[in-house]
Formats: structure tokens, C-alpha cells, sequence
């Protein structure tokens, strides 16, 4: 092999430093991280965009972010804002994101009515604390759809 990478048959070959170093390397990188179609930061944007712009993506994201909600809310009370936060992030505005909060807190409550089944009504007469359930159903997810408008 001769010392410009090419053999006798006239092929080509990478030197030992073109195979470790990669094409797709930027040599301007600090820890020599592989970048394709820009930065992460670039890539999340893009796809946060087209969340809040496509409907087809936009009903995905809502409905991700309806069901971690969801989940979390089960787990904990926190949840609420997690909820609320996930909702109104996917939204095209802070309006809409709002909006969305204060619905993923009426099917908050909606679920946990069904979740108490026959017992519901039982529920319904311990009056101070309804007022606390319902307040906190559409109040906590309120809180965390704030987040919308820092970003």
C-alpha cells in the first residue's frame, strides 16, 4: 500500500486516521461528538415546532402528555402541575395552553370519580373537602401551564 491510500489494484483506502476519525465528525467540537443535522438543541426545537403547528402531531403530543400526566397525577399530587405543565408546553400559545390545563384538570376529575366508582356520592358529602379536590383539580394544572409563557 503505498502512502496515499491506494493499493495495487487501484482501490482506494482510508488511512488509519480517516477510519477513526469518522465523515461525519466535526473536528470543531470540543469532545469530537458526532453531529449530523445540527445540534440536539436544534433537533428539540424543530420537533417542539412541529408539535405546536401540525394537528396530527399536535393531537400526538396532547395525548402524551395527557396520559404521563395522568399517571403521575395518580402517583402523587404533583402530578397536577406535571400535567398542566406537559399540556400547555405542546400548545401553540399560553392562551391555548391555559385552556388545556384547566381541561386535563376537568378530566383530572372526571377519572377520579370513576376511580371511586359507587362511592362517589359519599365523596360528594364531605363538603369542605370537595372544595379542596376541586380546586386543586383545576388550579394545580393552572400553576404548571404556566410554564408556557417562559418558553
Amino acid at each position: 500500500m503505498s502512502a496515499s491510500g491506494s493499493d495495487e489494484n487501484g482501490t482506494s483506502e482510508a488511512t488509519e486516521v480517516e477510519a477513526a476519525s469518522g465523515p461525519f465528525e466535526n473536528e470543531d467540537s470540543e469532545n469530537g461528538s458526532v453531529e449530523r443535522d445540527g445540534t440536539v438543541l436544534e433537533r428539540s426545537r424543530t420537533v417542539l415546532e412541529r408539535a405546536r403547528t401540525e394537528p396530527r402531531s399536535h393531537a400526538v403530543a396532547v395525548a402524551g402528555a395527557v396520559v404521563i400526566g395522568l399517571l403521575v397525577s395518580w402517583l402523587h399530587w404533583f402530578g397536577l402541575v406535571l400535567g398542566g405543565a406537559f399540556v400547555a408546553f405542546v400548545s401553540p400559545s399560553l392562551r391555548r395552553g391555559v385552556v388545556g390545563a384547566v381541561g386535563f384538570g376537568f378530566l383530572v376529575l372526571v377519572v377520579f370519580a370513576l376511580a371511586l366508582g359507587g362511592s362517589a356520592w359519599t365523596v360528594l358529602e364531605t363538603t369542605p373537602v370537595v372544595y379542596l379536590v376541586v380546586a386543586s383539580a383545576f388550579g394545580l394544572p393552572l400553576l404548571g401551564s404556566l410554564v408556557r409563557g417562559t418558553v
